[in-house]
């Protein structure tokens, strides 16, 4: 093995995988290995934004599976909509696992890096239930490879040990509605910028010789055109 082999093997080795898969780690500050925490991403991360149910029951309190799934559903419809409000959310995910350093975790993947850098510099100077909001740059790249696929169908036995991410979906009918929703918004936004393009190219009747123009204006009518027949 060669000495950058070597050198590239204990470089690894230093790196912790549970915090480059999932972006947390149990043992935090105190990991035997580094913890790189990116510069840039498209993926933020809420710590502890959820109040997950199951760790905020008293004694005597047992949720049932309807109040679990509505309190995700309005939580999620919450932070949905306020984050799109600020820039186009591709996926958001929120961790129900019972222990600290994944309880009510929620990831956020925008489409730019710009994008995540921006919302995550206004999140950190705001408030959630009463609580400031923890917003970080999150190194998880697939939400896929992060989660755990017993706890999906019902067969994790680790609890509260477990590493991976424990999700809880929002229902499929809120889901659709809030996807649905952003896509006609950012639609319509598009939609408004193309009107204001078009309105700087004077009628071709102005301008006889103005063949790039007219070109222009029909290639900006056609994008109008295809943007009208999504929002219909």
């Amino acid at each position: 093995m060669s000495y950058t082999s070597r050198r590239y093997d204990q470089g690894e080795s230093i790196s912790c995988a549970f915090y480059s898969k999932i972006g947390a780690c149990r043992h935090g500050e105190k990991c035997s290995k580094k913890h790189i925490k990116p510069t840039s991403s498209r993926t933020l991360l809420l710590a502890n934004l959820y109040q997950n149910p199951k760790m905020n029951k008293s004694e005597n309190e047992d949720s049932s599976p309807q109040q679990l799934q509505e309190t995700l559903d309005l939580f999620y419809q919450d932070v949905f909509v306020h984050l799109s409000r600020k820039c186009e959310v591709a996926s958001m995910i929120v961790c129900e696992n019972e222990n600290n350093h994944l309880n009510g975790n929620v990831y956020v993947r925008f489409y730019s890096e710009n994008d995540a850098a921006r919302v995550n510099q206004e999140l950190n100077q705001e408030w959630f239930n009463g609580k400031p909001v923890h917003s970080d740059l999150s190194p998880v790249s697939n939400f896929d490879e992060a989660r755990c696929r017993a706890y999906d169908t019902d067969t994790c036995e680790r609890g509260e040990m477990c590493n991976y991410m424990h999700l809880r979906e929002p229902s499929a009918s809120i889901m659709d509605k809030l996807t649905k929703g952003q896509e006609k918004k950012y639609l319509s936004r598009q939609l408004e910028k193309l009107k204001a393009q078009l309105a700087e190219f004077p009628p071709p009747s102005e301008k006889p010789n103005g063949d790039d123009d007219a070109s222009s204006n029909t290639t900006a009518t056609t994008t109008t055109n295809s943007l009208l027949s999504q929002l219909e």
